[in-house]
């Protein structure tokens, strides 16, 4: 376990500014289909993904389904219930990372841990417990259809900007307090919005989900693959390429 604990650098894959919004670095998928280490790596850890998010739909399915058993029960879940939901985007998370923990080199396990603790704290347990909870309010306090959709809204947006710039603050200070360097995520005002598997999210547990509950049941899990994929496919970066980096990124400016 020691090998995690040295210093070892790593770049994040993206930036998290005060809208919550995600900016991805460079092309996640980039090398995805290449036959050395890194496509090797990148494709098993979306297989790791979705072995994972395979089998939480296949419990979750056996539980609740009487009678005979179809593989097409798997994607007919309803995830109004927002631990349903933080169970199946930990499911994918689990899986990406512990893909690309076995079959990548060990200088990438630590960056791999590191980015699972952002997405499970940042991408996960605070912007759906947030948003949950504030949509669960709003519907128990019977407004209009159309008022409870603009609420939703509104407490949504919210939600997601606070829930995904404070959880990654979180996890910034966990992973500084586990691995003992800095790990910030830098924040910008530009590009505001929300990412698509936020807006999935935010659909499920409110009213708006209501509408097109049976494309969320389909859509949500795949969306959800991006977070085990980011966690997985973390590398560690050299002294010699974070210098590179710098002079490009200082070139620019």
């Amino acid at each position: 376990m020691t090998s995690l604990l040295t210093s070892i650098k790593y770049s994040p894959s993206h930036m998290v500014n005060n809208a919550g919004v995600i900016k991805y670095n460079e092309n996640p998928l980039k090398g995805f289909v290449e036959k050395g280490q890194e496509g090797r790596v990148k494709r098993l850890a979306l297989v790791g993904s979705a072995a994972t998010t395979l089998a939480y739909l296949f419990a979750l399915a056996k539980n609740a389904k009487k009678g005979n058993f179809k593989v097409s029960d798997m994607f007919k879940i309803d995830f109004k219930n927002m631990f349903k939901v933080m169970g199946l985007a930990t499911s994918a998370v689990i899986g990406g990372t512990v893909a690309g923990i076995l079959f990548d080199k060990k200088e990438n396990r630590k960056p791999k841990l590191k980015e699972a603790i952002h997405q499970f704290l940042g991408n996960i347990i605070t912007p759906i417990t947030i948003v949950g909870v504030a949509c669960n309010m709003i519907e128990k306090k019977n407004f209009s259809k159309t008022k409870e959709l603009v609420l939703s809204g509104i407490s949504a947006i919210a939600g997601v900007a606070v829930g995904v710039t404070g959880g990654n603050w979180i996890a910034s200070k966990v992973n500084k307090a586990i691995f003992k360097d800095n790990d910030e995520r830098k924040l910008s005002i530009k590009d505001f919005g929300i990412h698509v598997d936020d807006l999935l999210t935010v659909a499920a547990l409110s009213s708006i989900g209501d509408y097109i509950r049976g494309f969320i049941s389909k859509a949500l899990p795949a969306i959800f693959l991006i977070c085990g994929y980011e966690a997985g496919t973390k590398t560690a970066v050299d002294k010699h390429s974070l210098h590179s980096r710098k002079v490009v990124e200082n070139n620019k400016n």
